[in-house]
C-alpha cells in the first residue's frame, strides 16, 4: 500500500491525491443524492407512470420514472422532456385529482 502512495505522490504531486480524492467523494455524494431523490418518488404514490400533470402551466404526461431521471411527454409540442430527480423538487408540478373520489361533496339545498 506504501508503494502505491508513493508512485501517485511521484505522478501527481504532494498533495494532487487528495484533490482526486476530494473528487471521488464529491462525485460519490452526487451518484448518493440522485439514488436517494429516486427512491423517494418511487416509495411515494405521489407521481406514477401515464399520470397527465402540468409543469409550470404546460400540460406533460409521465412516460417513465426511473432511479436518476424521469421522463415526461409534453403535449403541446410532442416532445419529451428528461428531468433528473434532484430537479423535480424545482419544478413547479401539478396533478389533477379526481373531484371527491368521484362523489358530490355538498348537496345543494334542494337535495335530502
Amino acid at each position: 500500500m506504501h508503494e502505491y502512495e508513493v508512485v501517485a505522490k511521484n505522478l501527481i504531486g504532494e498533495y494532487g491525491w487528495m484533490f482526486i480524492g476530494a473528487f471521488a467523494v464529491m462525485m460519490f455524494k452526487d451518484a448518493v443524492v440522485n439514488l436517494y431523490q429516486g427512491l423517494a418518488i418511487f416509495v411515494g404514490n405521489d407521481f406514477n407512470n401515464d399520470d397527465v400533470i402540468y409543469i409550470s402551466g404546460r400540460q406533460a404526461r409521465i412516460v417513465r420514472v426511473g432511479f436518476r431521471k424521469t421522463i415526461f411527454y409534453m403535449t403541446d409540442r410532442n416532445t419529451k422532456m428528461i428531468v433528473p430527480n434532484e430537479r423535480l423538487k424545482i419544478l413547479t408540478l401539478e396533478k389533477r385529482l379526481p373531484q371527491n373520489g368521484g362523489k358530490e361533496y355538498l348537496k345543494s339545498g334542494t337535495d335530502k
